[in-house]
């Protein structure tokens, strides 16, 4: 259960960091019809398998907000200049 927070976190803040919150109801179903077969094929009990699904929802929007928050706050501590990038790389 703490793999699936812990990633859900993750894939939460890069989906916040990125996307509009539009993106978060595709990601949900999706995600949810994942780990309801990685559950199932498991063998896990269906009420397991519902508070997995639940976790995994609630620290998705989680991760979405704390992404979206730390970009917002990147892009005010930066004012008009622009925030330097994680991805931007100098070579040479």
């Amino acid at each position: 259960m703490s793999t699936v927070a812990f990633f859900s976190l993750l894939f939460g803040s890069l989906l916040g960091g990125r996307f509009r919150i539009f993106i978060l109801p595709p990601a949900i179903v999706l995600g949810a019809t994942l780990v309801g077969a990685i559950s199932a094929w498991q063998g896990q009990g269906p009420a397991h398998t519902v508070v997995t699904i639940l976790v995994f929802a609630i620290v998705l929007q989680l991760g979405y907000v704390c992404g979206a928050l730390l970009v917002r706050t990147r892009t005010a501590a930066y004012g008009t200049k622009t925030a330097p990038s994680f991805d931007n790389r100098s070579f040479g």
